[in-house]
């Protein structure tokens, strides 16, 4: 048993984890069906292909959804800026409301079914998911409705065109809110059984149909009937429904095809099993989501917070007019965050990713299971973000120039970006542990931990916006979650002691070849910048695809050289390094 700061808290552990491991030996496994019944996987074998599948899903939806931005600026003509300043009025309270709708119930719903599964108690789990789809359209209904009506006010409050624009745009993305958490929860019940493959397919298939939508929606408005941008930015938002619809079709379909293989397993268990106490489980799958709502919500609140307070600031600190705050705004709360959510995606992957993995050995009470997954979460946490962000940050203007159109505020848009990339390890770290805090049931920590970053960004919000301009909103938001991720950092190493010697140094293997793609990687730009300028997009988008080639097969060259993919990915990856003729 792994050392404790005090003799109370490791006996509370042990009892904890001695409770959970009777109740494990008493309950009766039902037989897993033989169509099941598959190699065994290791937690690392799950922890690598669940992290593929679900940064496989996020990062292509998310990078589809910023690629639309391409042709959809160049259909807003002129108003391109101010209609991303007037999509992110729209998005930032309906990322907050979509979370009162879901709940929290896919994440709980994640947890609950591993919880189940790893007793062998399918049918519990089956009807825990049955009777909570019911609860999630009547919690859609009610966010969907205090969005709709709440939208004045709200829109009153924001930068944007005009109320009457910014209420149109929120109650656009209204319905979505009919759909999308259960929607949610069936990928979370899909990923309980640590399948990540319909969540992954689904995310693709909803941003697909987005995509296709807001493109011919804008077409039309604009091109045809000459109509008002904020129109086309209305319409623009509402694809979210539509993608939301084209999700939901597919993930009925998966759910058929998932019922066909455990059906057996499901109707074993609930001849072998006990009865679920339907009430008294959703009774505890309310309590449980709460702090989900909270925690999922994190990264909104440090938007929100920007959202009501950037144009008041810099309207008390600069004498600039209404129509350049919401341009500045929708700069860094639009633009930048738009392509950083690609990279953060990646953070999101792997949280979803954990949780089903972590319960399962939390409530088998391998401790050093748990410590092994969590060094390893660490770790890919590193190898994919460091790398992203840091690359990122080196293309900053090809690729600001090659999704938006090159204005007077460009060289502001790109410094706003580079800064934003950065920012983007902070936020996926604050995503990795406070999910990691919530799988061990530290709802209440995580919690005051936010709290507290929340608090910091509010206090030195006005004087860095004041020192800093636009950027210190950026800046306020990155010292908060570095305060919370921290503070939860520290919890997690008491409660399970991993290996930090080992994991930091293959984090430190990971920086040192970073720092080694990113140095030949700038300078491969300043040389590009001598005799190319990423003003058009063809030649924005060469830029981008040299440099970012060249600098990940640097990167890739040295992880295999200093053999860190193969503590990270495993010791397959040494058939890659054969194959590349590399010692």
């Amino acid at each position: 048993m792994p050392n404790y700061n005090s003799r109370k808290e490791r006996k509370r552990v042990e009892k904890e984890i001695l409770d959970k491991i009777q109740d494990f030996e008493k309950e009766e496994v039902a037989p897993m069906p033989a169509e099941v019944a598959q190699p065994v996987a290791t937690g690392e074998d799950k922890m690598v292909q669940g992290t593929f599948w679900m940064t496989f899903g996020s990062i292509f939806s998310r990078l589809l959804g910023a690629l639309y931005i391409i042709p959809w600026n160049a259909m807003m003509g002129v108003s391109a800026e101010m209609g991303n300043a007037l999509f992110a009025v729209g998005y930032t309270p309906y990322q907050l409301f979509l979370s009162i709708g879901i709940a929290g119930f896919p994440s709980a719903m994640s947890k609950q079914i591993a919880q189940y599964n790893a007793k062998g108690q399918y049918s519990q789990g089956q009807e825990l998911f049955k009777k909570s789809s019911l609860f999630m359209i009547a919690t859609g209904l009610v966010s969907a409705i205090l969005m709709y009506v709440l939208a004045p006010m709200i829109g009153a409050n924001s930068p944007g065109v005009s109320v009457e624009a910014n209420t149109l745009v929120i109650r656009s993305l209204a319905p979505a809110l009919l759909i999308v958490p259960i929607m949610s929860l069936i990928r979370g019940y899909f990923q309980g059984y640590q399948n990540m493959v319909p969540s992954a397919i689904t995310q693709v298939i909803e941003q697909v149909i987005r995509v296709i939508y807001i493109l011919l929606a804008t077409f039309i408005v604009m091109n045809v009937f000459n109509g008002d941008f904020s129109t086309a930015v209305a319409h623009s938002t509402f694809a979210a429904f539509v993608g939301a619809v084209a999700s939901l079709v597919m993930l009925m379909w998966y759910y058929q095809k998932h019922m066909r293989v455990y059906g057996e397993a499901i109707e074993a268990s609930s001849e072998n099993g006990s009865q679920l106490n339907v009430a008294s489980a959703i009774k505890e799958m309310v309590k449980e989501s709460i702090p989900f709502i909270i925690i999922g919500s994190g990264i909104t609140f440090a938007k929100l917070v920007d959202q009501f307070t950037f144009k008041p600031i810099m309207e008390m600190t600069t004498e600039f007019d209404s129509e350049m705050i919401s341009t500045l705004y929708g700069l860094f709360s639009f633009n930048a965050d738009k392509l950083i959510m690609i990279i953060i995606s990646l953070a999101v992957g792997m949280a979803a990713t954990s949780i089903p993995l972590l319960v399962e050995n939390y409530i088998k009470g391998n401790i050093q299971q748990l410590g092994n997954q969590i060094r390893q979460i660490f770790e890919l946490f590193a190898f994919a973000m460091f790398p992203a962000a840091f690359g990122m940050m080196v293309v900053a203007a090809p690729i600001y120039n090659l999704f938006y159109p090159i204005t007077e505020l460009t060289p502001v848009g790109i410094r706003l970006l580079a800064i934003s990339s950065l920012m983007s390890i902070i936020l996926g770290a604050f995503t990795i542990v406070s999910s990691i805090l919530q799988s061990f049931g530290k709802h209440k920590e995580a919690i005051i931990y936010l709290v507290i970053g929340m608090l910091i960004k509010l206090l030195v919000q006005y004087p860095f916006i004041a020192l800093f301009g636009t950027a210190g909103a950026l800046y306020a938001t990155a010292l908060g979650f570095i305060v919370t991720s921290a503070l939860s950092l520290v919890k997690i190493y008491k409660l399970v002691p991993f290996n930090v010697k080992g994991t930091g140094k293959i984090i430190g293997l990971i920086s040192l070849s970073t720092g080694y793609m990113f140095l030949i990687a700038h300078f491969v730009s300043r040389i590009m910048g001598l005799f190319m300028v990423p003003e058009r997009k063809l030649i924005a988008l060469l830029m981008v695809l040299i440099i970012a080639g060249i600098g990940g097969a640097i990167y890739v060259y040295l992880l295999l050289k200093l053999r860190v993919a193969d503590a990270v990915l495993g010791s397959r990856v040494g058939s890659l390094r054969e194959k590349l003729r590399i010692s």
